[in-house]
């Protein structure tokens, strides 16, 4: 099974940082339906390297009313340690969406939230927000993003710590913006090396912070990865 493959209609995946590695691991899925949250971890069955049992062996810490790493958990509102990575307008105001929107992201800890592919026909397609923005030619470029605008996306084959990893160019390539993050680029490079995707951007957001800035569109048939091949994230 595919580790980033929606199983639900409305889910996120729970996607926990090494600190020491900067690599990114799947442990879990958080969904809502019928007006209920849910979490549940994924288990090493799924994918070795997207489980709660990969993320235990790195050093991860189980926040603790999630520390049955078997059970399914429900509430009828979203989890207390994820609502309090929103500020106070968000927590009120549709949290799973503003969850999915922002990426939960914190200062004090590395987990945060992705939307999982959604298979579509025999194609797929994801949304995703780029990464690295910070560290490349985004701010130079960002006047003359616009939403629908497309994008040139490129095998990094000199990339020491992620052999999947793929860099996002302006069409032109004359800017470098950054990268997809590495939950998702080892379910598509195969199709950026042959060219058979569409990637445009969906969203620019100025004021937001760097995660948030660039929310890109990625369409296409992916295939699945090798699950022995370690990957690393970049940003």
């Amino acid at each position: 099974m595919i580790m980033v493959i929606a199983k639900h209609k409305n889910e996120l995946l729970v996607v926990w940082k090494d600190p020491d590695t900067r690599e990114r691991i799947v442990i879990g899925r958080l969904w809502k339906e019928n007006g209920l949250f849910h979490f549940k971890y994924i288990r090493e069955d799924e994918n070795e390297h997207g489980s709660i049992e990969y993320a235990l062996q790195m050093g991860y810490k189980p926040i603790k009313i999630f520390e049955d790493i078997d059970q399914k958990y429900t509430s009828d509102k979203l989890f207390a340690p994820f609502l309090n990575r929103l500020n106070g307008k968000d927590r009120k105001n549709k949290p799973f969406e503003a969850l999915k929107r922002t990426g939960g992201r914190l200062s004090t800890d590395t987990l945060e939230f992705m939307e999982p592919i959604d298979e579509e026909k025999k194609c797929r397609t994801v949304k995703f927000n780029i990464a690295g923005w910070r560290h490349y030619d985004g701010d130079k470029a960002l006047e003359s993003l616009e939403s629908g605008q497309e994008l040139h996306l490129e095998i990094e084959e000199d990339n020491i710590y992620d052999m999947h990893a793929i860099e996002i160019w302006t069409k032109d390539k004359e800017y470098k913006l950054g990268y997809v993050p590495a939950v998702y680029s080892r379910y598509i490079d195969k199709l950026v090396e042959d060219g058979e995707y569409d990637a445009v951007i969906d969203e620019v957001n100025p004021k937001a912070g760097p995660y948030q800035i660039l929310e890109i569109r990625f369409r296409g048939k992916m295939v699945k990865p090798k699950v022995e091949e370690t990957k690393f994230s970049i940003a």
